[in-house]
């Protein structure tokens, strides 16, 4: 009422300004953000454009700055000095980072997300909370995207997904453990991060949950440019980055530089309810657990693109990564009887020390034909890496004679891991009339990994071989793989794209310790296809098809994981088998005003699922003093058993209330339904006999469940242009009848400040506000129920600084494409990955 009242009173001083948005291909951008901003009042005015992209607003007389903002585009700003009546004319709606009107040149800031044709791009380079962070740290900030405790990561709360680096697969994401290499990855190499949940053919076929690929940052401006970042924090963490990159228009050479040392602390505990066979109590364990993890950061990249004339270009680039670290850990083990009165006390101190080196070589080379859009390429990446392990396990037991006298046995472990990796690709994209487009491609990709691994216990006369734990192996993974898709439009709203790409895998594994041998070879076909309908220009409808497989992970096919903890062993199957999942997706994209809404309804089916069946053993021990004791231990082996359905909704927001207040909100809500069921016979020991009987083991995996993900991410400019990051994140609890995980809300908070003309930046985080970030889980079976809480990194505060600095010849900006990273253009995939 107050509005409309001083509106009345001052309509007779108001003078009207209008205009018209228009897209590049001069359609109307309708709920463009249109306002009025002066220096004395701030916002004086504030409307949208209708159906024709058309606005009209009024003001008094003076000097304002209009700001236009439609969604999807880089923002315009302009200067007027308001006298009289004011048509504009047509503002011309961008998606390049600088926006010229009237000789006055303003540089947009890009959005931090935004959704393309066939993925979703997250734009980590402009992230506050992003800023002296580990990847895996950052990776939690991209919609869709869930890490959970122990550094996991899901897509749409499916753990199998494929990760790339520039689109092909890199020695930095280690050998067999993805989670902990992208803990050693600063993410200040990143530039952005590309979430493909339903890739086409020109993408390899496995991950079920889709793609992650991550681009590094190559540098794209014209001259000389770079940045350097500082930080540090607590618990102990210290690091620095250089990125500089010089670019003419002949060629562009980029490099990266960093270095970074932290000391991770965690965190763990588990109740163990231990059942006999008639299902009475029999004994309780109780785990305690404290982590620190050493990490020492080394890694250097170095590249070059040279433009050898305006339709051909090479591409050279090499990285090493060295890691030195260390896992420092103090397990305790209370046991108590079935009255839960304290029996015995054991503890493990472990010590490991891992030593990392990875190594990668990248060629490529662009042929542009005269027509544009029709173009071949071809890429080649060789990479090596290394990962050297040695552990030594300082096990106190309390003698079980009722002495209580404390003993001590050593296990000393020597695990090396060697991974070389071939991957060479070649597509050729031809436009087919005015909108249609051919692509053909073809990919080879060989992985030779070899580890040999070696176990001594302490014994009377010094080290002991541990037999179960020694393994030299051999693992080799050849895919060849050819594809092809067709795309086109039918009238002016309606796309498709259609292709097919046929996988032929070739593995072999030799175990050379037992002599033993498993050769699997397969051909698949994997259908995909995508449909497009656009109702307006910010109204889309999408639905997409593909075929996926996941095939069994390097550590997955070991004849063992860790000897570490004896009580907990995880053994590896050699015989798995890959898995298929058929994907479907029906998203819809829509704009609303200031609002951006992009839900997305999916459905996989999942055929010969990969499930854990863990068993229980019961193993006779002997300590140093010839005592024998009982011990029971948990074994966990991969399996191809049942069926998958997997359904869920997946929807990202955007919403800018005000210029100065920025939200993005994603929830991630899914269910599974699961089938199958596993029964074997193993040995193990009897306590009553003495004697290692057979025992039947049966676990049903059966059941459904259905959880939720969530985060919500504010960001504020405040007075002094002071910059608020606030980010709740929620993973929800999943019950089924063999586990129940508690659900868990967290917080994280970003405070930053620009310098020297917005050249400087410097950022303070807190990650984990309330230091509630955790995993709780209860697993249930037939002679044990067992209770864990467990953090991998308990709360952290990190100051970061970071200087740009850049020499930017203008004449030059648009003599080649920015760099080289979107080698594609247009809407379509944007990395090599055939």
């Amino acid at each position: 009422m107050f509005i409309v009242i001083c509106a009345g009173l001052n309509a007779q001083d108001l003078l009207k300004v209008k205009g018209k948005v228009l897209s590049s291909d001069n359609k109307p951008v309708e709920f463009t953000t249109i306002s009025l901003e002066s220096a004395e009042e701030g916002l004086v005015v504030e409307a949208a454009t209708d159906a024709k992209g058309e606005f009209n607003i009024e003001a008094k007389a003076g000097t304002y700055i209009l700001v236009v903002e439609p969604l999807g585009y880089d923002i315009i700003e302009k200067q007027i000095d308001l006298k009289t009546t004011t048509d504009l004319g047509v503002f011309t709606a961008k998606t390049s980072q600088t926006v010229s009107l009237d000789a006055a040149v303003v540089t947009a800031e890009k959005p931090i997300y935004k959704v393309e044709l066939d993925k979703k791009v997250y734009d980590m380079a402009n992230d506050p909370m992003s800023q002296g962070q580990t990847l895996s740290d950052a990776l939690a900030n991209v919609p869709s995207v869930a890490v959970d405790a122990e550094g996991n990561v899901s897509l749409r709360g499916n753990d199998n997904v494929k990760f790339l680096i520039d689109g092909k697969p890199s020695g930095m994401l280690g050998v067999s453990d993805i989670g902990e290499a992208l803990k050693n990855i600063p993410a200040e190499n990143v530039e952005r991060i590309e979430l493909v949940t339903n890739p086409s053919a020109r993408y390899e076929a496995s991950g079920s949950a889709g793609i992650i690929n991550i681009v590094l940052k190559k540098g794209s401006n014209t001259g000389f440019n770079g940045s350097v970042t500082l930080n540090g924090g607590i618990p102990e963490m210290a690091g620095g980055n250089v990125n500089l990159n010089y670019k003419t228009k002949k060629y562009n050479l980029f490099g990266n530089l960093g270095t970074r040392y932290s000391n991770r602390k965690g965190e763990g505990s588990a109740f163990r309810t231990n059942f006999d066979e008639l299902g009475n109590v029999r004994d309780y364990l109780s785990t305690n657990r404290d982590n620190d993890r050493l990490r020492r950061n080394y890694n250097i990249r170095l590249g070059g693109e040279y433009y050898l004339d305006d339709k051909n270009t090479l591409g050279l680039s090499a990285g090493y990564r060295y890691n030195n670290g260390n896992n420092n850990s103090f397990v305790n083990y209370n046991n108590y009887d079935a009255l839960m009165a304290f029996t015995t006390n054991d503890f493990n101190v472990q010590d490991e020390k891992e030593i990392e080196n990875n190594f990668d070589v990248d060629f490529n080379y662009k042929h542009e034909f005269d027509k544009k859009g029709h173009e071949f390429s071809f890429t080649g990446r060789f990479s090596t890496q290394k990962e050297d392990e040695n552990g030594n396990v300082l096990n106190n037991v309390t003698s079980k004679d009722g002495s209580n006298e404390i003993t001590q046995t050593t296990r000393i472990t020597d695990n090396l891991e060697k991974q070389n990796t071939v991957v060479l690709t070649a597509d050729y994209v031809r436009p087919i009339g005015e909108k249609g487009k051919f692509e053909l491609g073809a990919r080879a990709d060989f992985n030779n990994n070899k580890t040999n691994n070696r176990t001594f216990n302490s014994g009377e006369n010094g080290l002991v071989p541990d037999d179960r734990f020694f393994a030299n192996v051999d693992n080799q993974q050849n895919v060849l793989a050819a594809y092809t898709q067709y795309g086109n439009a039918i009238g002016e709203n309606f796309q498709y794209f259609a292709g097919l790409r046929l996988e032929s895998s070739d593995m072999q594994i030799d175990n050379h310790t037992n002599g033993q041998s498993i050769s699997k070879k397969y051909t698949d076909l994997f259908p995909t296809l995508t449909l497009n309908y656009k109702f307006t220009q910010k109204n889309e409808l999408q639905f997409s098809y593909s075929r996926r497989v996941r095939r069994p992970m390097g550590f997955m096919l070991m004849p063992f994981f860790s000897p570490t903890d004896d009580r907990n062993i995880r053994n590896g199957n050699p015989d798995l088998d890959p898995t298929y999942t058929n994907s479907f997706e029906l998203s819809y994209i829509t704009t609303v005003g200031k609002l951006m809404v992009t839900p997305s309804l999916f459905y996989q089916k999942t055929t010969n699922t990969i499930n854990q069946f863990v068993r229980t053993r019961k193993d006779q021990k002997t300590d140093e003093l010839g005592n024998i004791y009982y011990q029971d231990a948990l074994i966990s082996t991969p399996i191809n058993v049942g069926d998958e359905d997997r359904y869920g909704l997946d929807l990202t927001a955007t919403y800018r209330p005000f210029k100065w207040w920025n939200l993005m909100f994603n929830v991630n809500l899914f269910g599974y339904n699961r089938t199958g069921f596993h029964q074997e016979t193993n040995l193990s020991y009897n306590e009553q006999t003495g004697q290692e009987e057979m025992k039947v083991d049966s676990q049903d995996f059966s059941g459904n469940g259905f959880s939720s993900r969530g985060r919500l991410s504010s960001n504020f400019v405040l007075p002094g242009d002071f910059k608020v990051q606030l980010a709740g994140n929620y993973m929800g609890g999943i019950k089924t009848a063999q586990q129940k995980t508690e659900d868990n809300l967290s917080m994280d908070f970003s405070l930053s400040k620009d310098f020297f003309n917005k050249r400087a930046t410097l950022t303070f985080n807190i990650r984990d506000v309330f230091d509630s970030r955790r995993r709780e889980m209860t697993t249930y079976a037939a002679d044990y129920t067992n209770y864990e809480n467990m953090r991998w990194m308990v709360r952290s505060f990190n100051l970061a600084f970071t200087y740009r600095f850049k020499n930017t010849n203008e004449r030059e900006r648009n003599k080649r494409p920015d760099g080289g990273e979107e080698m594609m253009g247009g809407e379509e995939m944007q990395i090599p990955a055939a």
